[in-house]
């Protein structure tokens, strides 16, 4: 604790008298000496000590036996020391010192405090650790503290754990708090099934407050030498850039796998946000791999990608006006699951224009929706689409309830690269049209519900939707970014069953809802949301999508139910079913628990089944769960456990298990992870069949941290965020 802590630093010590104290005082011209719990103090600083002699012509003090020097932040003890009162320079012999802001501490043979408040030390030794317990220290034969920039030097240098030194330097640099700086980071250190043992040793630049660069050598035992790079830069005008690829020459594993390949893979990553003016904004997120195995086999040591089926390639120029928005957009994406039997479109370019003005009460307003998209494809159809839905809506609201009409016509036009047969028409161009109608309203009924000693308030919240489509033939339009929505509560209260643009629904529906809300009036919290509702149709949907059609003719929807619970602040319940009515059973459930407290503990509990609906025998029923926890035990151990299991295979497919041991000075974790990925095999000698299979990929992770120095591991906290829900890393 820093006994200064609340002293003020505005005035500057060198422009303050220096006041002394002690038992015995002799004076002799400018010349003065004290004995006996000698005190000296000017402006915040103070020097106290057995023995002391000060000249208040030239400002030098000598300071002997049991000697304490303190300014706000700073504490010094030794056997003798000299400073000057009005440059503020001060050595002293057999020095402690502390900086309490920086939690770290140690001692010297020879410590100086230079004017300009850079503090040398010889032989000099240095922990983040508290007093009685080094646990690790730096030992140096010099040291170098620059507290204004934040940065250690250290020469000649041991690290230790304890009394055993483990690592010999001849020179560091390192951050002596959050601000960041150029050097070597910590490496990094792992293993997995395929590549074997992995270590990277980052090095960063930090060329400038708004741009920086990480360039990470990295050795992956069984598949060779690769690099790594990522660039950030951040201006008003250019705006945020983060820019990184990697690369490897010859993956020798790799090449076993796939023994007519030459074994180079690579990865580049492009992501970028701007705004100009306040009404343009650019944003470009492109991330590109070699091959569809690269990150489960390589992954990442310096950038943050997350597993996923897709890899997104897309640029967008946004135009922000009050009353439109229109936007411009080429997108495309790789695929990575072996198991998705499609390809998606590339959309070579996307513009788009939307009146997004907030409807007024009572009134009539424009409601327009137009895009124009060219879809690209190796292997399938491919052309133009432009789509127009103008419309009008006329809301009105009041306290006790809600009313909203609405009707518009949309209309579909197409320019192919051969021709469909739509209709009994056949054409490389084709256009289709039909008007819709809605009519949706709604009330909000409250009471006061008295629990215990509290009061809430309980909502009851009725709501009915009625929509109209036109039915007009579609069989034979290519679907280039149109697929049937998942069915949820929600869902029965929107305009179109379809996604994107290629589908204009056909029906004549009635929607009916309920909701029911408890609410903390004092906070405004929820603690309770209960919601059920139905469709019912009047004629059959003839417009479907292949393998989608399976509910085409029926006279209802499933029932929709959802339900949220938030007893208390750190507790999180929510589930939703769907009911078929008609056949009596369950569908589809989803359940989650979540728990987390201010102590570290996290619990999560989700149960996922849906019974398969359609045709295609390629999928079945989802039968899984998911359970993830942080659970700190004895001490300061912490462990770390999540599994996904899939119940109809009997398997896992991922899983994590670490422990963590964390103190106020060093922190240590090892994380061990299982995996099912698909890997390719090889036909006939000389010949690659492209047939996945499933593997089990394991990796160890590890990470030591010297708190004060940096640490090994910097992607542990994006690997443990990824798959434990509500879990928030401290490493930047």
């Amino acid at each position: 604790m820093d006994p200064l802590a609340a002293i003020a630093t505005t005035d500057d010590p060198a422009d303050q008298p220096v006041h002394t104290t002690g038992e015995f005082y002799e004076v002799q011209g400018s010349h003065s000496k004290w004995t006996g719990s000698v005190h000296m103090q000017q402006g915040y600083r103070q020097l106290s000590g057995d023995r002391a002699e000060y000249d208040s012509a030239s400002g030098g003090a000598t300071v002997e036996g049991n000697v304490e020097f303190r300014e706000p932040g700073i504490y010094l003890r030794g056997q003798s020391s000299r400073m000057n009162s009005n440059s503020g320079e001060a050595d002293m012999d057999n020095a402690v010192f502390l900086f309490h802001k920086r939690h770290v501490r140690g001692s010297a043979k020879q410590l100086r405090r230079r004017a300009d408040a850079v503090i040398e030390m010889e032989q000099a030794r240095y922990t983040y650790c508290p007093p009685t317990d080094d646990v690790w220290s730096l030992r140096a034969d010099q040291l170098e503290l620059d507290l204004d920039r934040g940065i250690g030097t250290a020469h000649d240098l041991k690290l230790a754990l304890g009394d055993t030194v483990f690592l010999y330097l001849p020179y560091l640099n390192f951050p002596i708090d959050e601000r960041r700086k150029s050097g070597f980071l910590w490496p990094e250190l792992g293993s997995d099934s395929g590549g074997g043992l992995d270590f990277a040793t980052p090095y960063y630049f930090n060329l400038a407050p708004n741009y920086d660069l990480t360039l990470t050598p990295r050795v992956v035992t069984n598949r060779g030498v690769l690099g790594e790079v990522q660039a950030r830069y951040l201006g008003p005008l250019l705006g945020s850039w983060d820019v990184g690829g990697a690369y490897i020459n010859r993956d020798d594993e790799y090449r076993r796998d796939v023994p007519n390949d030459a074994g180079s893979r690579w990865l580049a990553r492009v992501r970028h946000q701007g705004l100009v003016a306040r009404r343009w904004r650019t944003t470009l997120d492109y991330t590109e791999l070699s091959d569809q195995d690269y990150l489960n086999e390589i992954g990442t040591a310096a950038l943050n990608l997350q597993q996923s089926s897709h890899l997104l390639q897309r640029g967008q120029l946004d135009y922000l006006g009050n009353a439109w928005l229109a936007q411009l957009r080429v997108e495309r994406f790789q695929t990575l699951d072996r198991d998705l039997i499609r390809e998606p479109y590339r959309k070579v370019p996307s513009l788009s224009l939307n009146r997004f003005t907030a409807e007024r009460d009572n009134r009539f307003n424009l409601l327009y929706q137009g895009e124009y998209t060219d879809f690209d494809h190796d292997t399938r159809i491919s052309g133009q689409r432009l789509y127009n839905e103008v419309g009008v809506s006329y809301p009105m609201s009041w306290i006790f309830g809600f009313l909203k009409g609405t009707a518009k016509y949309r209309q579909i036009d197409y320019r192919l690269d051969q021709a469909v047969t739509v209709g009994g028409s056949s054409d490389d161009s084709q256009q289709v049209g039909a008007p819709l109608a809605s009519l949706d309203g709604g009330l909000f009924l409250e009471r006061e519900l008295n629990w215990g000693e509290g009061r809430l308030i309980q909502s009851l919240e009725p709501r009915l939707y009625y929509l109209w489509a036109d039915y007009e033939e579609q069989q034979g339009l290519p679907d280039f970014d149109t697929s049937q929505l998942t069915f949820t509560y929600n869902q029965i209260f929107r305009e179109n069953r379809f996604s994107g643009h290629g589908r204009l629904n056909d029906t004549n529906q009635l929607a009916l809802g309920l909701t029911t809300r408890i609410i903390d009036p004092g906070s405004g919290e929820q603690k309770l949301l209960a919601s059920i509702g139905q469709i019912y149709y009047f004629d059959d949907r003839r417009v479907v999508l292949d393998g989608a059609n399976w509910d085409s003719g029926r006279d209802n929807s499933a029932i929709a139910a959802e339900l949220a619970i938030q007893a208390w602040r750190n507790f999180d319940f929510k589930s939703s079913w769907l009911w078929d009515a008609g056949a009596g059973r369950l569908d589809e459930t989803h359940l989650r628990i979540s728990w987390l407290n201010g102590g570290g503990r996290i619990f999560n509990l989700g149960y996922n089944w849906r019974r398969h609906r359609g045709a295609d025998p390629r999928f079945g029923d989802i039968n899984q769960f998911d359970l993830s926890a942080v659970a700190p035990i004895a001490g300061n151990w912490v462990l770390f456990f999540q599994t996904l299991y899939d119940l109809e295979e009997k398997d896992g497919i991922n899983g994590l298990l670490g422990i963590e041991y964390d103190d106020c000075c060093w922190r240590v974790r090892l994380v061990h992870q299982r995996s099912l990925n698909q890997a390719l095999e090889t036909g006939y000698p000389g010949e690659l069949a492209r047939v996945s299979r499933v593997k089990t990929r394991r990796a160890f992770h590890l990470e030591f941290q010297f708190k004060g120095l940096g640490g090994i591991g910097a992607r542990m906290d994006s690997i443990l965020e990824e798959f434990i829900r509500g879990y928030e890393g401290g490493n930047e």
